[in-house]
Order: C-alpha cells, then structure tokens, then sequence
C-alpha cells in the first residue's frame, strides 16, 4: 500500500503542479493587461511590473489552489479507470475508499495552504498593489500634462503649464480653470505646481505662490496665498484605493462588521469573511468530488476529464457569484450565501462516493459474496426440496 499511496500521490501531484501553473498564468496574463492600461504614461519598469504580479499573486493562489486540486483529481482518476488500473486495483483486494487516501492528503495540505493565505497574506498583497497602482496613476497623469497645452483629463478642469521639469515632474507658470462647481467656478494661478499622492491615496495638486479667483456672475474675489492643495477629480471613485473588504484582515473585516451602521455595509464584510473561509475549504470537497466522477468519464481517458473539470469550474464558479451577490443583497444570509457552491459540491460529491463505493469494492470481496450467496441459495433450495 505504501507503494501505490507513493504512485498515486505522484500522479496527483505533478498534474497539480502543471494545472496550478496553468491557471495562475491566465490569470496573470489578464492581471498584465489591466496593468498596462491602468500606467499607460508611467514608464513602468520590469521590477516594479513584477512586484505588482508578486502582490497578486496570493489572491490569485487561493482561488487557484481549490480548482487545481479539481482538475489534477479528475484527469488522474479518468486515467486510472481507462487504463484499467482500478479494476486491478480492486482485484488486489484494495476499495476505492482506500485509494482516496493520498487524494485527500494533497487536498488538506492544499487546503492549509490557501488558509494560510487567505487569512494573513492575501489582505497584504491586495493593499500593496492597489497603493501602487494609486502611485502609477499620479505618475501617468503628471507624464501627460505636456508644456504649452491644455489638459483636461480632470472632469471640469483645464490645466496649462508653461515649463515642466524633466524626471522631477516639477511644473511652473500653472494656470488651473476649476469648473467642478458650475455655480462657483475658479481662476486659480500659480508660480510652480505638482502632482503628488496624499496618504489617503487622493490625487492631488500641490501649488505654491499664486492667486485663486473665485465668485459668480455678481461678484468675484481675490485670494493670494503662499501654498495650496487642490484634491483632483479623476472622474472615478476618489477613494478607490483605500482599503476596502479585500485589503482588511481577518480580524478587521470582523470588527468593521460589528460597527456597520447599516445591513448592506455589514453584509459586505460578513461576504468577504466566508468567503475566505469557504474557499479553502473548497479543496477537500472538490476532491471528493473529482475522484469518483472521474471514474464516470474514463472513456475520454485524460481529455475527458479535462472536459469534466471546466464544465465543473464554471459551475462552481457561477455558484461562488452568485452566493457573493445574494449575500451582499441580503436576500441570502451571508454565512450560507458564501457556503452555497461548498454544499451543492459536496452533495454530489456524496452521491457519486456512495455509487462509486458500491462499483468498484474490492474484486476478491465481490467474489467471495457472490459465492457465497449463491451457496447459500442452493442449500435453500436444497432444504426446502
């Protein structure tokens, strides 16, 4: 037995390797070309590029791991049976129940794994990236205000500049229309001017020795000042990233969640918790799953349960959207909401154990009830006579 838990774990192992990889490279070539629009005009390095993928990389683990385990699962199983290796198997004595022996010792260590991250990395990484991108976008917009043109990227205001400083980002002879409020527009002039980040990952416009001009038709006034901070409207939401449910800790999310004034605030905290609890978790049952339905599609032998397993990852999937959005609604409580596709697998992954159970016990045992069943009809039959 220690000989085949090896083949099988093996077996296992290495198609996970290959479909963990698989994934995580589609997901990250969509990751690149969201990257590439969000810094267009930033000059982005390699390194940077690569810390950012390195930022996203756990959120991406986690829901990787469950489906990688899914498919490795699947593809071994669909293998197995079509290569008849679980009729021998079971006429060396060994059950099915047996053979998920090694299955479920990959499913808990990858399990582990995405708790792991889910609960003390993922919060990190998504924070890192966003604050980054943040610091990306301030950079591409101080890239394109040129020298001699009007720019106009902010909804509502006009920005010239007379010099710009190369590599510094440093502008002077500004001159700002502010139209934001149609009722008060503002004339705002000033000797030299930035464009920075605030902590709070605002963009804003650090001006120093001008005049603000503001008023109506009516009447106008005349503001000399020495430094001014304009907050600028990118035209999305102005606090985007600023930690939101994804960037919270475990233990942060619970708090936040205790002092949510309203349901839909709560719930959206209470989401991100299960959520993050339903998905490691989602190893074990996949597996479970995955292991005896590959049985049912040996005849495709590996392609088979490549079919099998995308079918199932996109089920899985529209189970995982649409627990989140209930949740979020309210119309589901956010604990079973988050838990909907673990349930629904796991049903399925009972029915076809008990039917895989019943199919493929051990040959020798088969035989051994056979006969005797049939003995004992032919002495039934023998008495009864």
């Amino acid at each position: 037995m220690k000989l085949l838990d090896r083949y099988l774990f093996s077996e296992i192992f290495k198609l996970f390797g290959l479909c963990l990889f698989v994934l995580m490279a589609i997901l990250t070539l969509e990751k690149v070309n969201f990257i590439a629009n969000m810094t267009v005009g930033s000059a982005i390095s390699g390194g940077e590029l690569g810390r950012l993928l390195l930022y996203t990389a756990p959120a991406f683990l986690v829901l990787t791991i469950p489906l990688a385990v899914l498919l490795a699962t699947l593809i071994t199983f669909s293998r197995l049976s079509g290569d008849s290796e679980i009729i021998a198997m079971r006429a060396c004595g060994v059950s099915f129940y047996r053979v998920l022996f090694p299955v479920m010792l990959l499913a808990t260590a990858a399990g582990l794994l995405s708790l792991w991250l889910s609960l003390d990395v993922l919060h990190r990484g998504n924070y890192l990236f966003n604050s980054q991108i943040a610091d990306f976008v301030s950079r591409r917009f101080t890239a394109a205000l040129g020298e001699h043109t009007f720019f106009d990227r902010f909804p509502g205001t006009v920005i010239y500049v007379d010099e710009k400083e190369r590599g510094s980002g440093h502008l002077k002879g500004v001159f700002i229309f502010d139209g934001a409020g149609k009722n008060n527009p503002r004339l705002i002039t000033a000797r030299e001017g930035i464009l920075s980040r605030s902590p709070s990952d605002e963009i804003v416009f650090r001006l120093a020795g001008g005049t603000l001009y503001s008023g109506d038709a009516k009447t106008w006034r005349t503001i000399q000042y020495g430094e001014y901070e304009m907050v600028m409207d990118t035209g999305g939401k102005r606090h985007a990233f600023i930690k939101g449910e994804r960037e919270l800790s475990f233990g942060e999310l619970r708090d936040e969640a205790a002092r949510a004034q309203n349901a839909p605030q709560r719930n959206a905290f209470l989401v991100e918790m299960q959520k993050r609890l339903a998905l490691p978790f989602a190893c074990v049952i996949l597996a479970l799953l995955a292991a005896p339905l590959g049985l049912q599609v040996h005849r495709g032998g590996g392609r088979g349960g490549i079919g099998m397993g995308i079918m199932l990852i996109m089920v899985n999937y529209l189970l995982l959207m649409f627990g989140e959005s209930m949740g979020r609604e309210g119309k589901l409580p956010p604990v079973f909401a988050m838990w909907v596709p673990n349930l629904v697998m796991g049903l399925l992954a009972a029915v076809f154990l008990v039917r895989a159970g019943r199919e493929t016990g051990p040959l020798a045992l088969q035989l051994w009830f056979d006969e005797t069943r049939a003995r004992a009809a032919r002495l039934f039959r023998k008495n009864g006579g």
